[in-house]
């Protein structure tokens, strides 16, 4: 099994008025390709920041993270915006959906910023939001979703650019439990027979944890002794 995603001896240190606080102390980890990953820990442990700085939304401040050999942690901001609209998809915690756009124009948008013509990332979306139970509700807006819905819009959108990696935050949380195992399934890739995506993912659902093929245990910012 290779190693698509490595954390090299990263820490995240935060200034708190006169001191700072250690929000990652020191952590090294490799992600297989095609694999899935669950983060988990209690609130507070560090889950977050990790995934942030493994997806390149933050850097690290000290310790380096590489996709595929090349140093995310490295890369100009303008770089490293382009590069994960090519290799990442991502599901937040709180959807981060345009609110002045639909379900459909919202799942389109990655596929707009990476320049896919308009015919290809309509039908693209539209098979999505089908995909994810969505397929009648393509023109409703978030305010006119329900959360799970709103929910399902996120990860339709994050399978968008059909990245090689998926970093998600709590993406079942709002979903039954037969609808959040179908959507493991979707956003894998495991469902299709096509090659696995990866997935690394946060969640305080044991069950959801226990369907990955690897738990790292967080907590106060170090990997837990039990990992």
């Amino acid at each position: 099994m290779s190693t698509i995603l490595q954390a090299s001896d990263i820490s995240k240190v935060y200034p708190s008025g006169e001191d700072t606080v250690t929000a990652l102390n020191h952590l090294s980890l490799e992600f297989d390709a095609g694999r899935i990953t669950a983060i988990v820990g209690p609130s507070g442990s560090g889950k977050s920041t990790l995934l942030n700085l493994l997806a390149g939304f933050d850097v690290p401040s000290s310790g380096n993270v590489t996709h595929n050999g090349n140093s995310i942690t490295a890369m100009p901001e303008t770089t490293l915006a382009s590069y994960r609209l090519a290799h990442f998809g991502f599901i937040f915690q709180n959807y981060n959906l345009v609110s002045i756009l639909n379900a459909q124009e919202n799942v389109e948008l990655p596929l707009s910023l990476a320049s896919v013509p308009r015919l290809e990332r309509t039908k693209r979306a539209k098979e999505l939001l089908a995909r994810v139970g969505l397929g009648k509700r393509i023109t409703h807006r978030p305010n006119q979703l329900s959360g799970g819905e709103q929910q399902r819009v996120a990860i339709a959108r994050a399978l968008a650019t059909n990245p090689s990696v998926i970093f998600a935050d709590e993406p079942t949380g709002n979903l039954d439990s037969a609808t959040g195992s179908g959507i493991l399934e979707l956003l894998t890739g495991r469902s299709e027979g096509s090659e696995a995506r990866t997935l690394i993912l946060i969640t305080h659902d044991m069950e959801v944890a226990a369907r990955a093929d690897k738990i790292v245990k967080i907590r106060d910012g170090r990997l837990d002794s039990g990992a």
